[in-house]
């Protein structure tokens, strides 16, 4: 059995859909193959999501199975059964284990920055020639994972494959309000449980002398339900550890502010934006994503 999995802490709708999406084709090929997880579902899997017919498959991985990673290529964050000798590919789009894998797995080995790993499953349907076997269910998880991704294909991250993806993705579920009502979903799955929302969707990782190790990020609507009462959010963050920062993206605005507190964390922010904090929070000019924000603090 293949069983394609993703990360151990939490995982996003980029993971969740590219696992099930990349798991559908693998059995259209005959290929047996299971998509499981055992990490939290952070608020991008919204619960219109969850009742979809497209799932994870419960599963228990057993001595014999072999392991497709997808949507992360960092070996600290692999699910808790995975077991590198067993790994036969990974599929990502984040940078800084590319050389890593790219020597053990050759061409097996897919990592790209890219907008969105559900671009890349778009791609290798399209090159089975299966597209025709995406259903409207698998359809509607793909595209949220592209939307969430690329924020609204706002982020810069985002490609011209993304975007063709995309479009191809907006025929399958016809819906054209469909960005706005996942998002506004998203957001009030946030604002239901804040502190789980940051817990799920914080990064720890020292990286360089630049980055904060303690790197937090939530995509909304509209900020203001968050900014109002920051007392959440910074207790929340604290009792990780003191060099925090929340990368907070508000669609609405077009947007993202950093929200940091300690002076140091401020301080390197300051010189990579060459922008000021006021308040404990940086106001940037366009949205900016997390792995963007990493991948910038690695250049400098």
């Amino acid at each position: 059995m293949v069983v394609v999995t993703s990360g151990k802490k939490y995982i996003d709708i980029d993971a969740y859909a590219s696992c099930i999406a990349y798991a559908k084709l693998l059995n259209l090929k005959g290929i047996k193959a299971r998509a499981i997880s055992t990490a939290k579902l952070n608020e991008s899997i919204t619960p219109s999501l969850k009742r979809l017919n497209s799932k994870l498959d419960e599963y228990k991985p057993q001595e014999e199975d072999n392991y497709i990673i997808m949507d992360v290529s960092n070996r600290d964050y692999f699910d808790t059964f995975v077991r590198e000798e067993k790994i036969i590919e990974i599929i990502d789009h984040h940078v800084g284990y590319e050389e890593y894998w790219k020597n053990k797995l050759k061409e097996k080995a897919q990592i790209e920055f890219i907008g969105s790993v559900a671009t890349i499953m778009i791609e290798l349907y399209e090159k089975e020639n299966l597209i025709g076997e995406i259903s409207k269910d698998l359809a509607i998880l793909l595209i949220s994972a592209i939307l969430d991704n690329t924020l609204n294909l706002k982020a810069k991250i985002t490609t011209q494959r993304d975007i063709v993806a995309y479009k191809k993705l907006e025929k399958m579920i016809n819906d054209e309000t469909y960005p706005e009502k996942y998002f506004k979903e998203c957001q009030l799955e946030i604002n239901n449980n804040l502190k789980m929302s940051i817990e799920n969707d914080t990064k720890i990782e020292n990286i360089n002398s630049i980055l904060p190790p303690i790197f937090a990020q939530l995509t909304i609507w509209e900020k203001e339900s968050i900014l109002k009462d920051k007392q959440i959010l910074y207790e929340t963050l604290n009792n990780i550890g003191a060099k925090w920062m929340m990368n907070l993206i508000c669609l609405k605005d077009g947007k993202s502010y950093l929200i940091a507190k300690d002076k140091e964390v401020q301080e390197n922010m300051e010189k990579l934006f060459h922008k000021k904090f006021k308040d404990e929070i940086m106001k940037l000019d366009n949205v900016w994503l997390r792995k963007e924000i990493l991948k910038l603090g690695l250049e400098n």
